[in-house]
């Protein structure tokens, strides 16, 4: 008798047959997420940033600061968790990665370096305490061009009407975003 790779019986039949159904298995467990990931909707997320057109006297600039700071954080758990999107994460420099402080190549680029199939570039305008807007671009990373474009409004210079925003923002990237 020689040797052979896969067991035998007496009878000289192969009894590796469930040892090879279950090397496939791992196999194709081991190929299937590599393919998978290749399809996934793998974003960057830009800061956002604030435009103030109110005029108003009193200097709210720590506030709003904070504001941008738990609106990113509010869309990267809501996206994160959604289980459609995979996020990653762009190197910035130590003012961050904005539309306001670098040009939307710059941005591109640094999305691409990331891994990212897709970047997502928001701003926030304050037109008076009771008035702002939010805009949302996201920029497909290939063709560097916009294929989701939003606008938002909401009411109120405060905590709970940004997070409410944040909130929204969010659920409508999740239904609306390009697949």
């Amino acid at each position: 008798m020689g040797w052979h790779i896969a067991p035998r019986d007496q009878r000289g039949h192969f009894v590796g047959k469930p040892i090879r159904t279950l090397g496939l298995l791992l196999t194709a467990c081991l190929i299937l997420p590599a393919t998978l990931s290749a399809d996934e909707q793998t974003l960057a997320l830009s800061d956002f940033f604030l435009v103030d057109s109110s005029g108003e006297a009193r200097d709210q600039r720590v506030e709003h600061d904070e504001r941008l700071r738990r609106m990113d954080k509010t869309l990267q758990a809501e996206l994160s968790r959604s289980g459609s999107f995979s996020l990653v994460e762009m190197n910035c420099p130590s003012q961050g990665c904005s539309g306001q402080a670098m040009k939307l190549d710059e941005l591109l680029g640094r999305a691409q370096a990331a891994g990212a199939r897709f970047l997502v570039v928001g701003a926030v305008e304050k037109m008076s305490t009771l008035v702002l807007w939010s805009r949302l671009e996201v920029y497909e990373i290939a063709s560097r061009k916009m294929v989701f474009d939003r606008l938002f409004t909401f009411r109120g210079d405060n905590d709970e009407a940004w997070q409410r925003a944040a909130h929204y923002m969010a659920r409508d990237l999740i239904r609306n975003a390009p697949r």
